[in-house]
């Protein structure tokens, strides 16, 4: 239900422009960086029929560089994210029980719009999972896919919405899928 949500609200994002045409990618090109905020949601299994559910938000920053050819706009960015992705099963919280940050290198790829680029992502996030101590940790790590769009409101700033599903899996014995929805808002140089 939340992802419908968070699909929604990238959607409505989207339509917000006038009557859509494809645009001289350029303004995309070059350096960005930026702040991002947003929520996660997923579930946690450990096997033998233990799962959780997994809520919590985050708040990070990101930064890449774009190249441009016509519409298109491509490039590669990083991004790290301070989380509280906890373990919640009905009315039991296990809020010490988290996923206390990402780091995530993401190939984007996207078509210029109005003053949109709506793109897709492929990449690669790290974890680290936090078992109410903080010396009692694992790494956890996997692929992550997603759409997004950043819509330009000057001359170098932009607003933006991305949605990502990430597999996590790693050196603690459970598999984890998790969809982050974040609000971006960035600059270009």
């Amino acid at each position: 239900m939340t992802s419908k949500i968070h699909l929604g609200v990238l959607a409505v994002f989207l339509a917000s422009g006038t009557a859509a045409q494809a645009q001289d990618a350029s303004a995309w090109a070059g350096p960005y960086v930026g702040l991002q905020a947003g929520i996660g949601n997923g579930s946690q299994d450990y096997g033998g029929g233990t799962t959780y559910d997994i809520e919590g938000n985050g708040y990070g920053v990101f930064g890449g560089y774009m190249m441009a050819t016509g519409a298109w706009a491509y490039g590669v960015e990083l991004s790290y994210a301070k989380t509280d992705y906890s373990e919640v099963d009905g009315t039991d919280e296990f809020p010490d029980y988290n996923f206390n940050h990402t780091f995530d290198v993401k190939m984007r790829g996207g078509y210029a719009v109005n003053q949109a680029l709506i793109y897709g992502v492929l990449g690669y996030g790290w974890s680290e999972w936090e078992e109410g101590d903080p010396t009692d940790t694992y790494d956890v790590d996997g692929l992550l896919v997603g759409l997004g769009a950043d819509m330009i409101v000057s001359d170098s700033v932009f607003l933006g919405a991305e949605i990502l599903q990430r597999g996590m899996d790693g050196d603690y014995p459970f598999e984890a899928d998790v969809t982050t929805f974040g609000l971006r808002l960035g600059m270009t140089f």
